[in-house]
């Protein structure tokens, strides 16, 4: 098979920060260039400009969905549901979101945990 050129575009850095900053996703960016997510990965990791592009545009899209939580939590959104608003959060926005898994307990901790305090009781 012989080599192929990078389809990779200068342009495509505005088109990154545009459906980012939009709350979209990485997926979103792939639907919108009609490529796959390895070559998303694969531009962001040879063009400084693509992956400036998505770091910044990935901020602007946590501030739409920390203004959705904003709006849902004063009551702006009707039937606002923070639970599956916190799973997206903790999930979308790791660095930010995330619980410090080093102060967390295991799952089998609560578990004898729960099962100590109803025999203690």
């Amino acid at each position: 098979m012989p080599f192929q050129e990078s389809l990779y575009k200068p342009e495509y850095c505005d088109v990154a920060i545009k459906v980012l900053a939009d709350g979209e996703s990485l997926a979103a960016i792939c639907c919108e260039l009609d490529v796959c997510r390895d070559t998303l990965y694969e531009w962001r990791d040879k063009h400084p400009d693509f992956a400036k592009a998505i770091k910044t545009g990935l901020q602007k899209s946590q501030r739409v969905w920390e203004a959705i939580g904003k709006d849902g939590v004063t009551g702006k959104i009707e039937k606002f549901g923070g639970a599956p608003w916190i799973f997206t959060m903790k999930n979308r926005f790791r660095a930010d979101y995330a619980e410090d898994k080093s102060e967390s307990k295991t799952i089998s901790d609560s578990i004898v945990e729960k099962l100590i305090d109803k025999l203690v009781d």
